[in-house]
C-alpha cells in the first residue's frame, strides 16, 4: 500500500505535496499474470488541495515483458502512464459510486496507480514497427530471412476459377 499523509496540505487553501517512489509489482498487487514487470516502477507526482477534494497527479514508468503479436518473440518495452484522480473525504455527500475516498488524512493511492498502469498497456505489441511476422505456410520467422514458401493463397471457393486463368 502506498499512503500519503495529506493533513498538512488540507490546512492550507492551495497546499500541495510532491512525492517520488520506486516500487515493486507486489506493492501494487500486480502479478505476473496481470503484467510481467521487468524493472522497478517509478512513481512521481503531486497531491493538491482542491477545496472539497484532494487531487492526485502522477506519472508512472516501468518496463514490461511482452510477446510480439506477429513473430511471437518475447521482448521488453517501456510503459508509461499518467494518473489523475480525485479523492473525496469519507462521508462527503454526492460522491460518485466509483470515486476514491480517504479517511484520517491518509490517501491510499495504490489502486489508482495500479489501474492506470494496467490500462496503459497497448492491446497489440510489436517487437519492432517493421516486424514481418511468421510465414503462414511453414511458420518460419520472416525477420530472420525469406523461407521461400509460396504465401499466395486462393480462397477455396474460387479455386475452380484458377483453372480458367491457366488455360
Amino acid at each position: 500500500m502506498i499512503r500519503i499523509n495529506v493533513a498538512e496540505i488540507k490546512k492550507r487553501l492551495v497546499g500541495s505535496k510532491t512525492f517520488a517512489y520506486e516500487l515493486t509489482p507486489d506493492e501494487l498487487d500486480i502479478t505476473d499474470t496481470d503484467l510481467k514487470v521487468t524493472a522497478p516502477i517509478q512513481l512521481e507526482g503531486v497531491v493538491e488541495n482542491a477545496g472539497d477534494v484532494i487531487l492526485l497527479k502522477a506519472d508512472v514508468k516501468t518496463e514490461i515483458e511482452r510477446t510480439c503479436g506477429r513473430c511471437l518473440k518475447v521482448f521488453t518495452e517501456p510503459l508509461a502512464a499518467q494518473v489523475v484522480e480525485k479523492f473525496y473525504p469519507a462521508g462527503a455527500e454526492n460522491i460518485e459510486n466509483d470515486a476514491f475516498i480517504y479517511e484520517s488524512d491518509l490517501l491510499d493511492i495504490t489502486e489508482p496507480v495500479r489501474e492506470s498502469l494496467l490500462l496503459a498497456v497497448p492491446l497489440q505489441s510489436l517487437c519492432r514497427e517493421d516486424c514481418r511476422g511468421l510465414c503462414p505456410v511453414c511458420g518460419a520467422d520472416r525477420n530472420e530471412g525469406d523461407c521461400g514458401c509460396d504465401a499466395t493463397t486462393v480462397d477455396p471457393r474460387l479455386a475452380a476459377l484458377k483453372q480458367f486463368i491457366k488455360n
